[in-house]
């Protein structure tokens, strides 16, 4: 049988751990059991929905480049912050 190894923080293994626990599972069956879930009928939006909320969101963001509000940071620089943020540095 196939396995698979992820790499997760201390405190990532610490979470998920406990979010298994309170679901009376392992962390293999809570883990199998949230990726292949089936998909919740507000989890899926239609085909004009999905572009509704895109064109929606793309014309807010070119009035923000439109007026100025930009970033200088690097697409790196950016990912490295959201990582630091998500996974509790600063």
């Amino acid at each position: 049988m196939p396995r698979l190894s992820i790499d997760i923080t201390e405190q990532q293994h610490q979470q998920l751990k406990i979010s298994a626990a309170l679901t009376g599972q392992s962390i293999k069956d809570y883990v199998l059991s949230r990726a292949f879930r089936a998909p919740q009928e507000n989890d899926t939006l239609s085909e004009e929905q999905a572009l509704l909320a895109l064109h929606d969101f793309l014309e807010q963001r070119l009035q923000q480049v439109r007026s100025g509000e930009t970033v200088s940071a690097s697409s790196a620089d950016i990912k490295a912050r959201a990582r630091a943020l998500r996974y509790g540095g600063a």
